[in-house]
């Protein structure tokens, strides 16, 4: 068999052989790489070196103290919220550097009231960060913008002046009945499946079901089906949580930003929000099918037919599915009922005194009637129960972006140069001794009924579960009476117990923190 050469002359080359190696020695000298591949690997080699020394020890933001890491990449923001461990890691940094952390190229963090203040209140405005923008659906081939995820400032300030009139007190007052009825179901539920004696119930589902169905009610005067069935109906509410996961891990950086806009835009070309074809559906309904319930979509459809410029119909759906399916509604709420249920579970002493100050009300309101939120909003201690739960866990786990207007600003003794995104954590703030005392870790509602009227209206001032400034949730007062009468009407009827108390409960740190692992012994009493 030929190997290529003649076997019988080892000292002769054929003719293949000789001439691979004269075209090897001829190549000899050339290098293996191009003088022009070298030359550009080092120059992008040191603009890469000059960019992160740059970024690291010059320029306005590089003597905010922070990880390393977070002075040339968004990589610890982005691992934060895909460990979802935004809302410890974010008061951990704060303990480390101070109260001023730098927790991106582009991004610093703020903990002090003062910061809080300059950031939310000032004027003029600092609009919302890009991170809001993929909370916008599209339809139709154009974004729509509500009140949560709108960045220009003056279209919010426009929205705002719509519709802010119908989230007050005396609205919430009317719209009472149809908070009471979803409670009435909720009660039944419960009642159905403790009629024979303690029942184990995952808690963390079953507020979120009364959160999600209560809204429905509110906004269409339809619920979802979720409390009959005791169920996530379709997979909503999961759909829900990881939609919102997803937003806040890539609103972590303007690249996965835009890789999201992208994959959303095709994505709705096929596969349109089915909440958000709903809600649009649903006015379009009312509109050819008046009624007289009394709900928020009602209210709307009679602000427009009195002034059809104010507001738009896309407004309308979009402002009803941001209630029913982003953070601004059923997220919030849920997480707020579990803190105050999980707390109490705690501290029974808490829910003693709870118990006692609701009790004369019992008197002069059977069980078959929900006790009016009018006579719920007087009790001191029904009120310091939720705010000390909404403070010790915020229901935001992330950093409420704002992005520096033109001219830069002086926040806290630094210069933040214009374009800079900067903001607060709930968490953070919530946590700050200065305002909420030397036992601000701990849970205790006393800290409301102790205090002189000019320090709790201090502590209020810097509650931060529903923002602050004109982007504060419209939405609170709504949340407050949800809150205050199902919790009533819940321990007027039952007792509930941890099913599991020596064991802490899990928390999912991103846009919502929310809590799983709570399961309670429900009873009636």
């Amino acid at each position: 068999m030929s190997l290529g050469c003649d076997r019988s002359s080892l000292w002769s080359e054929c003719t293949p052989c000789s001439q691979r190696k004269r075209h090897r020695s001829k190549n000899s000298n050339k290098p293996a790489v191009s003088m022009y591949t070298l030359v550009l690997g080092v120059s992008l080699c040191a603009l890469l070196f000059y960019w992160s020394w740059r970024a690291t020890f010059t320029g306005d933001l590089a003597r905010i103290p922070g990880p390393l890491i977070a002075r040339f990449s968004n990589i610890w923001k982005i691992r934060a919220v895909y460990h979802a461990t935004m809302h410890q890691k974010n008061v951990q940094l704060h303990e480390k550097y101070g109260s001023v952390v730098r927790i991106g190229p582009n991004d610093v963090s703020f903990a002090s009231p003062e910061a809080l203040k300059a950031i939310y209140t000032a004027r003029p405005s600092f609009p919302k960060g890009y991170s809001y923008k993929p909370t916008s659906p599209l339809h139709d081939g154009k974004r729509l913008f509500n009140l949560f995820s709108v960045q220009d400032v003056h279209y919010h300030a426009k929205l705002k002046r719509a519709i802010g009139s119908l989230y007050t007190k005396s609205v919430v007052l009317e719209l009472e009945p149809r908070i009471d009825d979803t409670i009435k179901l909720f009660m039944k539920c419960l009642a159905k499946r403790t009629a024979n004696g303690p029942t184990e119930l995952d808690i963390y589902l079953w507020l979120h079901l009364f959160a999600f169905d209560s809204l429905g009610d509110l906004n269409l005067s339809e619920r979802f089906g979720f409390l009959e069935k005791g169920q996530d109906v379709r997979g909503m509410i999961e759909t829900a949580n990881r939609i919102l996961h997803i937003t806040g891990l890539f609103g972590q950086s303007p690249m996965l930003q835009k890789i999201q806009m992208r994959i959303k835009a095709r994505w709705t070309k096929t596969k349109p929000n089915p909440l958000l074809l709903y809600t649009i559906a649903k006015v379009h309904d009312r509109i050819a099918k008046p009624t007289k319930s009394p709900d928020m979509l009602n209210i709307f459809l009679n602000l427009r037919a009195m002034d059809p410029d104010r507001i738009t119909l896309e407004e309308i759906a979009d402002g009803g599915k941001t209630d029913l399916g982003q953070n601004g509604g059923h997220d919030v709420l849920a997480v707020a009922l579990r803190t105050v249920f999980y707390y109490l579970a705690r501290h029974p002493s808490v829910l003693e005194r709870l118990r006692e100050e609701f009790a004369p009300l019992e008197k002069v309101y059977s069980h078959d009637v929900p006790i009016p939120y009018q006579e719920l909003s007087e009790l001191t201690y029904l009120d310091a129960v939720i705010y000390e739960a909404m403070r010790v866990h915020a229901n935001i786990g992330l950093i409420l972006e704002r992005v520096v207007p033109e001219g830069g600003s002086e926040i806290d003794g630094f210069y933040i140069p214009s374009g800079t995104i900067v903001g607060v954590n709930a968490w953070v703030i919530h946590h700050d001794k200065t305002v909420f005392g030397e036992d601000a870790e701990v849970f205790r509602p006393e800290r409301w009924t102790e205090a002189h009227q000019s320090k709790r209206l201090e502590m209020k001032r810097f509650m931060f579960s529903f923002g602050d400034g004109s982007r504060k949730c419209i939405g609170q007062n709504i949340a407050m009476a949800q809150a205050a009468k199902v919790l009533v009407e819940f321990l007027r009827r039952f007792r509930a117990h941890l099913v599991h108390p020596e064991r802490e409960w899990n928390v999912h740190g991103s846009w919502v923190t929310k809590q799983t692992a709570m399961d309670m012994w429900i009873a009636r009493l």
